[in-house]
């Protein structure tokens, strides 16, 4: 009797196979982290020229909170096609990253911006997702700031507009501080 064993090295669990930083992955670390931790959060919402409504959250669904930041994972087989890739080494070592959708590419993410530490670690997360369909116009732009030394989540902000066909423009933002 024969057994073979492969031996890989593993990968880290903020990338992907191929070197790219795994969005999806560091998005559900955080939702776990955080679903546990349950810090307080002070959330600010603001739709068109109404004043920001301010208020302090003891408990969140974390999940639903960065859902718009799970959607910017372009690491899927079936997206990556579609976008080109920039790379740039920073002077402090880190590396900043973006992906832009090809012209008439047909996928929700327009750009996707990353800047990461030295290790690797995720310092800030830029998105800008675009949805379109014959009843429905959406624009969002997500950015989400994380702690220079250990990667976590700081704060995040989404600034969108939703439009229906038959209705007005909706702008808003919401800005999340931990």
């Amino acid at each position: 009797m024969v057994a073979l064993v492969a031996c890989e090295q593993p990968v880290p669990r903020n990338s992907s196979a191929d070197g790219t930083f795994d969005v999806a992955g560091y998005v559900q670390q955080e939702i776990q982290r955080l679903q546990t931790r349950q810090p307080a959060v002070l959330k600010s919402v603001r739709t068109e020229n109404e004043p920001a409504e301010t208020i302090q959250l003891e408990r969140v669904e974390w999940a639903e909170e960065l859902a718009v930041f799970e959607e910017a994972d372009i690491n899927k087989p079936t997206l990556k096609e579609y976008y080109s890739r920039e790379e740039q080494v920073l002077p402090e070592g880190g590396k900043a990253i973006t992906f832009n959708r090809l012209p008439d590419a047909e996928a929700p993410i327009e750009r996707l911006y990353l800047h990461l530490s030295p290790e690797n670690k995720l310092q800030r997360l830029e998105a800008t997702l675009q949805d379109q369909n014959l009843l429905f116009y959406s624009r969002r732009k997500a950015v989400l700031e994380a702690d220079p030394l250990s990667g976590h989540l700081q704060s995040y902000h989404i600034n969108g507009v939703q439009k229906l066909v038959f209705s007005d423009s909706l702008h808003y933002s919401v800005q999340v501080n931990l």
